[in-house]
This record gives C-alpha cells, sequence and structure tokens, in this order.
C-alpha cells in the first residue's frame, strides 16, 4: 500500500533529502515551511524587544507576543491568556513551578508524587526539592499495559501529598495516561496535579478545563514549532503567591539596593529578553495544526499507527517494551539480540532516523528489565512507505546481525 502523508509537501527538507523516513517527532518534529517564514519575516521585518520599548517597532513585537499568548490560551482551552507564561521549553516550566511554587510549600513531613515512566525533565527537580528538603518522593507503578496503575498510586496521595506530577504520553511507551481521573484523585486529598504534556499537543486536542489539572506544560519544537519555546499554563490564584526564582530584567516593579518587588500575573516568570522570533512560530505552529484540523489529523494517525502496529506483529523477533498498541504514536522496542544502537546505525545507512538509547528515562528502563531502546515516533509528514521502510529497516538488522 502507497499512503502519502498529504502534509509532506510543507516541510522543505524532504526537498533536499528526498529518500529521508525521519521517525524521530518524539524527540523533536521537523519544521513546516510556514513556521520558518513566520519567523524570517519576523526577524527581517519586526525584529525588536518586546514589553519594553516605547516605540512602534518594540510595540508590535509586544503585540506579537501578547496575541500569540491568547491564542495558545484557545488552542488548549484556558480561560485567558494571562494564565500562559512563555518560558524556552516544557523543562523550564517544570523547574519554574519547582522552585517558584512547590518548594516553598514543601516540608520534611510531605511527600511529591510522580510515575515511574517519568522523562528526567519531570524526576530531577522533584527529586532534587526532596531530597533538600527532606521530603519523600513517591513513585507511581505502571500497569501491563503501561499505563499508571490508577489504584495503587491513589494508595500513594494522601493529605501530606503537595503535588502529583505525571506525563499525559509517555515519550518512551507512547501510553495515554487518563488525566482527569488522576487529578480527581489528587484533588480528593487537596493535592495539586501537574501535567506534562510535551508528547500530547502535537498529536491530540488538550482542553485544561476538561482535564481538571492545575497546571500543563509543553514545548514548541514537540508540535511543529521551533527549539527555545515553551509553554506553563497555570491557574492565576494557584501562581500569585509565587516568586520568581530566576531574577533579572523585565519583571520587577520596585527596585532599591535593599528590596525588589515584583510584577503580577505569568509575567513574572518570563526574566529578560522573550524569544519573541520563536513565540511567533509557536502560534504559526498552531496555525499549521489548526488548519488541518484535529478530526483529520487523529484519522491519519489512526492510519499509521495501524499500519505500525501490523508491521512490527510481522517480526517475531521484536520486543516491545509494553505490549504493542495498535493506536500508539510511539513505540520503544528492542530487536532480537542487536543492541539498540546498532540497529539504529543499520537504519541511518537507509536514511531512516530513530531514536536509540534510554530517551531520558533510566529508571523506567531499569525497571522493564533493559538499558536502552530503539524508539520510533510518528509525524504529520510520516506514510505508510516509511512504516514500511522501517519494518524492512528492522529486518535487515536482524538479517545482518545473525
Amino acid at each position: 500500500m502507497r499512503i502519502s502523508s498529504p502534509w509532506k509537501v510543507e516541510f522543505p527538507v524532504f526537498e533536499q533529502q528526498p529518500t529521508l523516513t525521519y521517525l524521530d517527532s518524539a524527540a523533536t518534529t521537523l519544521t513546516p515551511e510556514v513556521v520558518a517564514k513566520s519567523m524570517y519575516h519576523y526577524q527581517c521585518f519586526s525584529h525588536a524587544n518586546s514589553h519594553k520599548g516605547l516605540y512602534q517597532l518594540s510595540a508590535n513585537a509586544t503585540q506579537l507576543v501578547e496575541d500569540n499568548r491568547d491564542k495558545i490560551a484557545r488552542f488548549i482551552g484556558a480561560s485567558c491568556g494571562s494564565e500562559i507564561t512563555f518560558t524556552s521549553g516544557t523543562t523550564e516550566a517544570i523547574n519554574i513551578l519547582a522552585h517558584s511554587l512547590v518548594r516553598p510549600k514543601l516540608a520534611p513531613v510531605h511527600n511529591i508524587v510522580i510515575s515511574s515512566a517519568e522523562h528526567h525533565a519531570n524526576l530531577l527537580p522533584w527529586q532534587k526539592i526532596c531530597c533538600d528538603i527532606g521530603a519523600q518522593l513517591r513513585i507511581a507503578p505502571l500497569n501491563d499495559l503501561g499505563v499508571i496503575d490508577l489504584a495503587l498510586l491513589e494508595a500513594l496521595i494522601d493529605e501530606n501529598t503537595v503535588l502529583v506530577a505525571i506525563n499525559h504520553v509517555s515519550n518512551v511507551l507512547g501510553t495515554v495516561n487518563d488525566i482527569k481521573a488522576i487529578t480527581a484523585l489528587a484533588h480528593a486529598k487537596a493535592a495539586l496535579v501537574l501535567v506534562d504534556g510535551a508528547q500530547a499537543v502535537g498529536h491530540m486536542p488538550v482542553n485544561v478545563k476538561q482535564l481538571e489539572c492545575d497546571f500543563y506544560v509543553f514545548s514548541a519544537h514537540k508540535m511543529y514549532g521551533p527549539t527555545g519555546c515553551g509553554v506553563l499554563w497555570a491557574k492565576t490564584d494557584l501562581m500569585e503567591g509565587a516568586e520568581p526564582y530566576n531574577l533579572g530584567g523585565g519583571i520587577v516593579n520596585k527596585v532599591t539596593f535593599e528590596h525588589t518587588s515584583y510584577i503580577t500575573g505569568a509575567q513574572k516568570f518570563e526574566v529578560g529578553s522573550r524569544n519573541v522570533a520563536a513565540i511567533v512560530g509557536l502560534g504559526a505552529a498552531i496555525d499549521f495544526i489548526e488548519n488541518i484540523t484535529w478530526p483529520e489529523i487523529t484519522a491519519y494517525y489512526q492510519l499509521l499507527s495501524q499500519h505500525l502496529y501490523d508491521g512490527l506483529k510481522t517480526i517475531d523477533e521484536i520486543k516491545p517494551l509494553v505490549p504493542l498498541q495498535v493506536d500508539a504514536i510511539l513505540v520503544s522496542i528492542n530487536v532480537g539480540h542487536v543492541h539498540a544502537h546498532d540497529v539504529a546505525t543499520i537504519l541511518d545507512d537507509q536514511n531512516i532516523a530513530v531514536r536509540a538509547g534510554h530517551h531520558c528515562a533510566q529508571p523506567l528502563h531499569k525497571l522493564l528489565g533493559c538499558k536502552t531502546s530503539i524508539r520510533a515516533s510518528l509525524g504529520l509528514y510520516n506514510s505508510v512507505e516509511d512504516i514500511e521502510n522501517l519494518i524492512a529497516g528492522l529486518k535487515h538488522s536482524l538479517a545482518l546481525m545473525r
């Protein structure tokens, strides 16, 4: 079967590399031309330091930032743009919450709950502040299908739980957690809920009001936007009392040598000069997704996922980290006795790009009994032919190493 992506033509990289099979979108998605052009236009004709100058060019840059803040709020179902903080990415967004909001609330009697499938970005900050304060970091296990076990999670949450921090979609397993159910369990004990949405926002519609979580974080470059830009969504009342941990210009109300007071709202965490070009690119990426529409995106991913599932099932030596799911947007596997790095190198010789390693999730791999795995992840530029190339490449890897 030859089903081509109707959107592949939007990505200039394939003009120079027409044989490229790119299956590493979980690490970063490729950039459509419309996003690159929006950033180029800004840099050439609208570039200025936003929120600082009184001249028109700066005022225009400020307006671009605020317009895109409102656009992002609409995109994720937030109430208003004032709930959106621009960050350098998901990692910085989590660290802002860890050091500005959670750490000041934490005492030795308290605990934070995460899952065993978290990216290091949603583990290390909580591990460190718990260690520093003497609080407990509790790890919620997964069930046999690779999603958070809700009954075991509920048993870990108590009246001393300050935060539950979990992923929406696992960057290793591709499994989708039931965020609304997890939020209900946490809120029943008055715990806050942070959702790492880095792997979700580019693949499925997200509505933070419906999820009922307290914080949602993601990165532009996982959803066809540029690197260097991310989003922290937070309920306004939760952030009002928090003070920024990263300090400098652009966030102050009044400064003396003895004391500093900060501005209110989300912007008090946007220290220094904003990456306006990347913010513009994120806005263009949202337009790119919304112009396609979620029903069309969902249907196309279902088609690709089915073919990926069917193709992997034809290889007896495939060892998935968890049972293969027919609707997964990414899968992590091992191939017989062949080391993941060797498989990735052999695939690269055929211009097939996959990720090999621990995918910033060493503890999860250890729990699942392996050190590394090969991850294949889907984007809108992929086709059934890409999946057939991957399956043929995996079979070739096995043949070479026999």
